[in-house]
C-alpha cells in the first residue's frame, strides 16, 4: 500500500513507555492495529539516538519485506538515508543463512552450501524414496506430503534442549508418536518414514545442502557451540523480535542464545492472531515469555485501524474460543466499483480468503472487468518449472556438488530419466564434480547416444559460464539462448508467455552482482516480492488479492473476505478437534481486523468448487454481533448497493 500524507498521531503513554524501555526482558502484547510497527521502528530510531550504534540492532520478523520496511522507517526517523542503516533485519531464516555462511564450516559445511527450496527438498526425498524402499506402491505418500510431515515433526519437536542432549534418536521417535495424531492415514508407512527420512537427512549433507528447517536446527547448533565466539552474536545488543506468537520451539531457542549476553530481548505480539499451528508455532511460547525471561510486560490496547464496529465484532468473534462462487465474484465487482465511484483507490482495497484456490473465479471476473490486480499468494514465481530449471545452471556454477540441481539439469536432456541421472551424478560426485572443460571415459559411456549432441550443447553453456566477469542476469541470457530456449519451446505450450517470465526473471537478477546474493534471495523470497514490485512499478492502481495468512501485518481502508461457507473457511480439516477450530477462529479475526473502514463478508449460499461442496453459512458469522452488521442478500441478477454502516455482510 502507498504511505498516507496525513499527519501522525501523537504517542499514546504505553506506547512511549515501551520505546524508552531501556535494559532487560520485555513482552509487548499488541492488539490487532495497536500500532506496534510504528512502536517497533521508534523504539529502534530511540535507541540508536541514545548512542546504541546500529549495528548491535537485530530485528527479525516473518517477511523479508516486513523487516526491511521496519528497518527503513527507522532509518528515516534518525534522518539517515536508508541506504546507509546497519540495523541487522530479516527473517530467521535469512539471519540463519547469514550466520551460517560466515561459520559453516565449524560444523563441517562449506560455507558456499546450497538451500534448498520446496520444491527441491521434494526432489531429494523422492530420491530417498526410490533408494530406500524402491518404486513405492500406488497409495504410498507422495514426497510433498512426506516433505511436510518431516518439516512439521521438526517444527514441533526439534527444541533446544534436544539438541543440547543430542536426542536426534528421540526427535525420530517423535515423529513415530506424531504420525497417528496428525496424519492417521500415513500409520503404516511409520517404518518406512523413518528410513526415507534419515535417508534424506544424510542426502541433505552429502550434497553440502540444508532445507529451510535444516537451517534453523544448524543455526541454533552453532550458537549452542560457538556462541560466545561468533563475531555476528558478539556484536548484539538489542534483539526486537515481531509477531513473536508465531515462533516454534526452536526459534524461541535461537533468541534465548542470542540474547544471553545481555538479555536486551524484546519480542511483540498477540495470542489472539496465532495461526500457524499447522507449521510448528506455539503460542504457548508468549504465554511463557514473562515468567521464563522474568520480563516485563506491556500493553498496547487502542486500535488505530479498524472502525469501532469492524473490532467489536473481531473481538466478540475471537471470545468464542474454548449463490455459488461466480455470484460472489460479481458481489465483490460491484461492490469495489462503488466504493471506487466514492473515491476510494483500488490501492486501498483487498480481497482475503482461506485458500488461493477461492480466488481463482476471481480473477477472471476481474481480468474480464478490466480491474488490475496483484495476486500476494498462489504459485510462487521462482517455483514455476521454466524458472527453476533456468536457475539450475546457476545452481551447479555455485555448488558442483548440489544433486537436486544436477538432475533437473539431466533430466532435460533426450533418453535420460532419473537412474541415469542419478548414475551421471554418481560420477560427479566421485570424481568431485568433472571438470566440464575435458572429455570423460567414464561419463561418455553414460550418456545415451541419443543425447550426445544436446549434453555437448550444455556442457559448452556450462563453460560459457564459467567467466568471472559474468553477473547472474548475464549468466540467464547465455543459458536462455545457448540452451534453454530450443527446451522450453519443445516442453511447454505457452512458451511464448513462458518467456515474458524468462525476461522479468533476467531484469530482477539485474539487482544482484554476485551469484551468492541471488541464489540466497531465490532460497529465501516470498511470493509478495515479485508481486510487490510489479505493483510499485505500475502507475495504476491496483487491487490485492491475497490468503489470510499472507495478509498478516498489512492493512487497507476497505477488505472482502470471501468464501465464508462452512467446510471451506473454518476448513473441513479444522472441525475435528477443539484446537484446531480455536486457530480457524484466530485466522477469521486476522482477516476482519485487516480494515480501517470497510470489511464486506461473503457466503455464499452453495460451495461449488473448492471445499468438498459444503453448503451453509460459515458459523463464524452466526457469532458476530448482529447491532455492528448491515446484511444485504444478493440474488442473481438483482443487487443494490447501500453505504451504511462499515460493516458488510453477504449472504
Amino acid at each position: 500500500m502507498k504511505e498516507s500524507n496525513s499527519m501522525p498521531v501523537p504517542l499514546n503513554p504505553d506506547q512511549q513507555r515501551i520505546i524508552e524501555h531501556r535494559e532487560g526482558p520485555a513482552l509487548v502484547i499488541a492488539g490487532a492495529g495497536s500500532g506496534k510497527t510504528r512502536v517497533v521502528t521508534q523504539r529502534v530510531a530511540h535507541l540508536i539516538r541514545s548512542g546504541v550504534p546500529a549495528s548491535s540492532i537485530l530485528l527479525l520478523t516473518f517477511t523479508n519485506k516486513a523487516a526491511r520496511e521496519m528497518a527503513l522507517r527507522a532509518a528515516r526517523q534518525q534522518g539517515v538515508e536508508p541506504d546507509q542503516q546497519k540495523i541487522l533485519n530479516g527473517t530467521f531464516h535469512s539471519m540463519a543463512s547469514r550466520f551460517l555462511r560466515r561459520s559453516a564450516k565449524l560444523l563441517h559445511y562449506e560455507n558456499q552450501f546450497s538451500i534448498l527450496d520446496a520444491s527441491d527438498s521434494r526432489d531429494l526425498i523422492r530420491a530417498s524414496i526410490a533408494e530406500k524402499i524402491g518404486k513405492p506402491g500406488r497409495n504410498f505418500p507422495k514426497p510433498s506430503v512426506l516433505s511436510s510431515v518431516f518439516s512439521l515433526a521438526f517444527n514441533r519437536n526439534c527444541t533446544r534442549e534436544s539438541l543440547v542432549q543430542n536426542q536426534y534418536t528421540k526427535r525420530q521417535f517423535k515423529l513415530s508418536e506424531m504420525i497417528p495424531l496428525e496424519y492417521p492415514h500415513l500409520e503404516d508407512y511409520v517404518e518406512e518414514l523413518l528410513l526415507i527420512q534419515t535417508r534424506y537427512r544424510e542426502k541433505k549433507r552429502a550434497a553440502q545442502a540444508m532445507d529451510f528447517d535444516d537451517l534453523l536446527e544448524n543455526w541454533l547448533e552453532l550458537l549452542l557451540k560457538y556462541g560466545e565466539g561468533l563475531p555476528l552474536k558478539k556484536q548484539l545488543q538489542y534483539i526486537l523480535v515481531d509477531e513473536y506468537q508465531d515462533t516454534n520451539h526452536i526459534q524461541a531457542g535461537i533468541l534465548e542464545e542470542l540474547a544471553k549476553p545481555h538479555q536486551n530481548l524484546m519480542v511483540v505480539g498477540d495470542d489472539a492472531q496465532s495461526i500457524y499451528s499447522w507449521r510448528g508455532a506455539d503460542f504457548r511460547n508468549i504465554l511463557e515469555f514473562p515468567e521464563k525471561n522474568k520480563a516485563r510486560v506491556y500493553h498496547l490496547e487502542q486500535n488505530y485501524r479498524s472502525s469501532p464496529e469492524i473490532l467489536n465484532a473481531a473481538n466478540l468473534s475471537i471470545n468464542h474460543n474454548t449463490w455459488d462462487s461466480s455470484d460472489e465474484a460479481e458481489v465483490v465487482l460491484n461492490q469495489l466499483l462503488a466504493l471506487r465511484d466514492e473515491g476510494l483507490s483500488l490501492d486501498e482495497m483487498s480481497v482475503l480468503y482461506r485458500n488461493h484456490v477461492q480466488a481463482a473465479v476471481l480473477q477472471v471476473v476481474l481480468t474480464q472487468a478490466g480491474i488490475p490486480f496483484m495476486v500476494h499468494s498462489g504459485v510462487k514465481f521462482f517455483e514455476q518449472a521454466h524458472i527453476k530449471d533456468l536457475t539450475a545452471f546457476l545452481k551447479v556454477l555455485y555448488n558442483p556438488l548440489d544433486e537436486i540441481a544436477w538432475m533437473r539439469l539431466l533430466r532435460m536432456l533426450p533418453g535420460i530419466g532419473n537412474t541415469t541421472a542419478n548414475r551421471i551424478f554418481m560420477v560427479f560426485r566421485e570424481q568431485q564434480a568433472v571438470r566440464l572443460t575435458q572429455e570423460n571415459e567414464t561419463l561418455q559411456k553414460l550418456i545415451p547416444a541419443k543425447s550426445r549432441e544436446e549434453w555437448q550443447t550444455m556442457t559448452g553453456c556450462l563453460r560459457n559460464l564459467l567467466r568471472d566477469d559474468l553477473t547472474p542476469s548475464e549468466m540467464i541470457g547465455i543459458v536462455y539462448r545457448d540452451f534453454y530456449r530450443e527446451v522450453m519451446y519443445s516442453e511447454f505450450e505457452n512458451a511464448v508467455m513462458r518467456e515474458n517470465d524468462v525476461q522479468y526473471l533476467q531484469e530482477f537478477s539485474a539487482n544482484y552482482r554476485s551469484l551468492e546474493g541471488f541464489l540466497n534471495e531465490l532460497s529465501l523470497v516470498g511470493s509478495s516480492i515479485i508481486t510487490d514490485q510489479e505493483a510499485d512499478d505500475q502507475d495504476q492502481e491496483t487491487l490485492t488479492l491475497t490468503t489470510i495468512h499472507q495478509a498478516k501485518g498489512l492493512e487497507w481502508n476497505a477488505v472482502f473476505v470471501i468464501g465464508l461457507t462452512e467446510g471451506q473457511f473454518p476448513h473441513q480439516r479444522s472441525l475435528d478437534t477443539m484446537e484446531q477450530l480455536e486457530e480457524e477462529r484466530r485466522l477469521f479475526y486476522v482477516a476482519m481486523t485487516r480494515a480501517k473502514r470497510y470489511l464486506v463478508i461473503c457466503a455464499p449460499a452453495m460451495s461449488s468448487g473448492y471445499g468438498g461442496g459444503m453448503n451453509g453459512r460459515s458459523r463464524f458469522i452466526a457469532e458476530l454481533p448482529e447491532d455492528s452488521i448491515q446484511t444485504e442478500v444478493h440474488v442473481r441478477d438483482e443487487y443494490s448497493y447501500s453505504s451504511g454502516k462499515s460493516t458488510r455482510f453477504y449472504f
